[in-house]
């Protein structure tokens, strides 16, 4: 809700299809950022054995 600059009312005034959509949009967005990071380490891990 922060990202969004949601108020709380706003969150409680969604459907439930919407809050679903507004949490599994976030998860998607987590898991792409923990495969960034992943990415990242491994370059920096190789980077480093060079």
């Amino acid at each position: 809700m922060n990202e969004f600059h949601w108020p709380p009312s706003v969150w409680i005034a969604l459907s439930v299809r919407e809050k679903a959509l507004v949490i599994s949009g976030i998860d998607i967005r987590i898991a792409e950022e923990k495969k960034q990071q992943k990415e990242a380490e491994r370059k920096a891990r190789a980077k480093a054995h060079k």
